[in-house]
């Protein structure tokens, strides 16, 4: 059936002059590979909103240059 998720909830309270950025490298590297993506896609979407864009398709940029094989030699 469904996956049944805990939801974690952190906070703090900060003075904003002594703003230290452990707290958040913490958090997402806890959150995960999937949470990071999720919340980097949901800020894009949100910035074409902001900027009037309705109706583009998002999506992954997928131009490569080229491949080449790595060995042990390099």
């Amino acid at each position: 059936m469904f996956k049944r998720y805990s939801k974690k909830i952190r906070e703090r309270l900060i003075n904003h002059s002594k703003v230290d950025p452990l707290f958040d490298i913490e958090f997402w590297q806890e959150a995960g590979v999937r949470a990071r993506f999720a919340a980097t896609w949901k800020a894009i979407e949100e910035l074409y909103k902001i900027r009037g864009i309705h109706g583009y398709k998002l999506r992954l940029q997928r131009s490569i240059g080229r491949f080449r094989e790595i060995t042990a030699d390099d």
